[in-house]
């Protein structure tokens, strides 16, 4: 068997997963998603990363099935197209979600970090002479905790989606990881230096926090991620009435008190 036929039976073989894994390497060699994106446009006839992933993964159920039933092939490639289409909508939304949350909070950060100097600024007895004082300063410490908490809620979040669908592979560009990592220590930082600066001029200790509050906004952004990607890809593949059912229920479940179902798609 020549090269060319092994690197074709072994692509046929890849399943869903793998095909939008392999797809997924060859885009981070970019580092970038602006970069990937001008290499595709500077193709002289570019196809598509999902046109190509859907050609690949029609491609492998069918080979896979060869001599079955047409209804049993059929339904086969619908699954496979299903699964292979979510998972990269699945990259696409990790990416932009987090591209979002890092413009926000770098900010939030800068706002929050001023508002920190500004309570600070003066000396300590002609601030503890501001009534006001140690409630403003009790609720910018509040306000950083929950902006720290946010951020862990969110990485667990990509954590639990990347391992459920991804097999653990991270879906962030190098450089959105990077910027990530950067934007997390930056608040953390924040927020370990209001606490102590709080502690220092007398403002009264927080709540001890719920240790299952980051666990539950988790799940929350969970399907914040996999729900809308189910929606589009069952929407690019003509499925538009199973979509309107699927995105109708996170809707609902977003205005329930209760937190909304992170199922796994069929």
């Amino acid at each position: 068997m020549t090269m060319a036929r092994r690197v074709a039976t072994i692509e046929t073989s890849l399943s869903p997963t793998q095909l939008v894994l392999r797809w997924l390497d060859e885009a981070h060699a970019f580092n970038d998603l602006e970069s990937y994106v001008r290499s595709l446009l500077a193709e002289a006839s570019p196809e598509g990363p999902l046109d190509r992933l859907c050609r690949e993964a029609e491609h492998g159920a069918r080979v896979g099935l060869r001599g079955k039933r047409p209804e049993v092939v059929d339904a086969a490639v619908r699954s496979a197209l299903r699964e292979t289409v979510f998972r990269f909508e699945l990259v696409m939304r990790i990416n932009v979600t987090t591209h979002d949350l890092l413009e926000r909070e770098a900010l939030i950060d800068a706002a929050l970090s001023a508002q920190v100097a500004l309570l600070t600024t003066e000396g300590r007895a002609s601030r503890r002479r501001d009534a006001t004082y140690l409630e403003r300063f009790a609720t910018l410490r509040g306000l950083l905790l929950c902006r720290r908490g946010e951020l862990h809620a969110a990485q667990q979040a990509r954590a639990v989606a990347e391992e459920r669908y991804l097999a653990g592979r991270t879906a962030l560009f190098p450089d959105a990881t990077k910027a990530w990592n950067e934007q997390l220590g930056n608040t953390e930082t924040l927020a370990d230096v209001a606490c102590r600066l709080a502690e220092l001029d007398g403002v009264p200790p927080t709540v001890p926090a719920d240790p299952d509050t980051v666990a539950t906004r988790a799940a929350e952004l969970v399907a914040d991620l996999v729900e809308p990607a189910k929606v589009t890809a069952l929407e690019k593949l003509g499925e538009g009435r199973q979509a309107q059912g699927i995105a109708t229920g996170w809707l609902r479940s977003k205005l329930e008190p209760v937190g909304p179902s992170t199922e796994a798609p069929r």
